[in-house]
Order: C-alpha cells, then structure tokens, then sequence
C-alpha cells in the first residue's frame, strides 16, 4: 500500500483525534512521530516541500 499524502495524513490524525484517540495512539496508527501529530492537530495543512538545491 503506498503511503498516503501529507494532506489525507493531516485530515486521518484530526479526525481520529476529535473521536478521542490520545497523542500516543495517533502515532502508533499512523505510524509518525509526536512532532508530526503535534503538527497535524496545530494546522489544517502541511507545510510546502522546500527546494534546497534548485539549478537553473
């Protein structure tokens, strides 16, 4: 199964959170770290993909 978009991940973590889940069990479901709940449950979206290396 491939990994879902940030942004389906984002909405899946809210939506588990507003049925009740702890912060704990929202990582071992979605398989992300704290910082990664705390950002879902902070935002409605993820930050953009930053370009480090952009040649022109």
């Amino acid at each position: 199964m491939p990994p879902m978009p940030k942004v389906e991940l984002y909405a899946a973590i809210r939506r588990d959170h507003r049925d009740g889940m702890s912060m704990r069990e929202l990582e071992r479901k979605h398989g992300v770290t704290w910082r990664t709940v705390r950002k879902a449950l902070d935002t409605a979206w993820p930050e953009p993909r930053k370009h480090c290396c952009r040649m022109t």
